[in-house]
């Protein structure tokens, strides 16, 4: 995902910088159908001067507004781009589509599928046995989009206290683990990492010491107690899940071939949990710990309290295997699209995309301003799309060609070429001699999801979040009019990602 080096000496990494040129210039599809449009507004009043030469005047005056219209940016986006945003959020406030009624006030409530609101109303569970038969695995399937996705628990582990060679090895072998979503036959689509951090409200840090404790008695326990005691208010709790969407129609033969005298599902979930478990067993090997594939009720379950922060202690209580949460009821009761935010059952969110990550060379710890900031309800999350090797070459040629031809253009203009476009020839040769080397390619982008009670407290807490991000070298901005899809991309555990890929490709 970045260029690294570190020598003997810790390891850093560059990230490329997002692509900014064009089909001509820094001009896309969209913009270039603005200026078709001038020009033909402009054809048509000349052809009506017979008639009146204020024609010619008006439509002179709409085409001049048409071709500047792409020209300004807004927040690191053209005008342009925010044009289907202000439809679309024009549309839902005449027709109410951004108002969203599930639970008991949809229905559907007691059909088999989860109530689920726009586009993700196509997602069922799906509970695959393990083969030792003593729990199952769960599934999160999209019908319509052909994706099947699992989510694994994984265990942070302080490696930022360890020497720069047991990191850079450690590294070695997470690198292998993104290698395998690349490989041939893997099947994978998407795969995401989602940090989510919040008040610990039931006190985790009490309940493991009671459950790991040998001896729970004498002055170390007590004063152990003590601190966890003290601790408590401030606590936050950390989870950090790897979830997996496996393309089915790349695995159709697969399926196909087992669906003989079983069920589809049947069929999917034997092909997938295959594959989920050699994954897990390369996890397991990269020694980054794990819990296992999430159950159907646990999926569940973390996409509920994603939606009602409120209920998460709740389903820490009945965390058990006979308590878990019915997938039906993984939805919200009730969602709500504002132009800045998204108000679901006891929360509002507001979700930024991190648009350009560190060009400078920062070390591994560079996103620790971000992930160490306490006092507020917080989900990161990194979406990479693998790309195949038609695809990522593809990509590198299509980045390449338009930096070249932005800076032929400049140059035809007598302006120098900038040392963005001349950085971002650099990232498409790196990707192209990656891909050469038998590195896997990645589209990838990250997503900041800040929630709170009410929007004077979450418009605080996103400033504040993005000053952390500022601090780490990292720049962002707010999807406006696209809360729904920025949180459904960036804080539920379903890999998605936005349409179209906005993000940057790199290996």
């Amino acid at each position: 995902m970045a260029r690294s080096s570190g020598g003997g000496g810790p390891r850093q990494f560059v990230y490329p910088p997002r692509p900014t040129a064009g089909i001509v210039g820094r001009f896309g599809i969209v913009d270039l159908a603005f200026f078709a449009a001038a020009l033909a507004l402009l054809w048509t009043g000349f052809r009506l001067i017979p008639v009146s030469v204020w024609w010619l005047v008006g439509l002179g005056v709409a085409a001049l507004l048409l071709a500047a219209f792409p020209f300004p940016r807004v927040g690191g986006r053209p005008l342009t781009a925010y044009l289907h945003p202000v439809l679309a959020t024009v549309g839902d406030r005449l027709t109410r589509r951004g108002v969203f009624r599930g639970a008991v006030f949809s229905p559907s409530s007691l059909a088999h599928r989860m109530d689920l609101p726009g586009d993700l109303v196509n997602y069922r569970a799906v509970a695959v046995p393990t083969p030792d038969g003593r729990s199952t695995v769960g599934l999160m399937v999209n019908d319509r989009e052909k994706v099947a996705c699992a989510a694994l628990l994984t265990f942070g582990s302080a490696m930022l206290l360890e020497g720069s060679t047991e990191q850079g090895m450690r590294l070695d072998d997470w690198e292998a683990v993104m290698e395998s979503f690349c490989a041939q036959g893997a099947g994978v689509s998407r795969w995401q990492l989602l940090a989510r951090t919040a008040p610990d409200v039931v006190n985790v840090a009490s309940r493991h010491a009671r459950d790991k404790a040998v001896v729970r008695s004498g002055p170390a326990w007590q004063a152990t107690q003590e601190l966890i005691a003290q601790a408590a208010p401030a606590a936050q709790r950390h989870e950090v899940y790897l979830i997996v969407a496996f393309d089915l129609r790349a695995l159709g033969d697969e399926i196909t071939s087992l669906s003989e005298g079983s069920s589809r599902d049947e069929a999917v979930g034997v092909v997938v949990l295959e594959r989920l478990l050699d994954l897990e067993r390369g996890i397991t090997e990269a020694r980054i710990e794990s819990r296992g594939w999430l159950r159907p009720g646990q999926y569940a379950a973390l996409i509920h309290t994603q939606f009602d922060p409120e209920s998460l202690p709740l389903h820490d209580v009945l965390a058990g295997q006979d308590h878990d949460l019915d997938p039906r009821l993984a939805g919200p009761s009730a969602t709500e699209r504002a132009w800045k935010s998204l108000r679901h059952d006891s929360a509002v969110s507001r979700t930024v995309w991190v648009h350009e990550l560190p060009k400078r060379p920062v070390t591994t710890n560079w996103l620790a301003p971000v992930l160490q900031q306490s006092g507020l309800r917080r989900t990161l999350s990194l979406v990479a799309e693998p790309l195949g090797e038609v695809k990522a070459q593809a990509s590198a040629e299509r980045q390449a060609l338009r930096a070249e031809g932005s800076a032929a253009e400049r140059r035809k203009m007598g302006r120098p070429t900038t040392a963005r476009l001349r950085k971002e020839a650099q990232a498409a040769l790196d990707q192209d001699e990656a891909q050469a080397d038998g590195d896997g390619v990645f589209r990838y982008h990250l997503f900041l999801t800040v929630t709170a009670p009410d929007e004077k407290t979450l418009t605080r807490q996103m400033l504040s979040a993005r000053r952390r991000l500022i601090r780490a070298r990292c720049q962002s901005i707010v999807l406006y009019g696209e809360q729904d899809q920025a949180f459904f991309a960036g804080a539920l555990p379903l890999a998605r990602g936005l349409s179209p890929m906005r993000g940057v490709a790199g290996v």
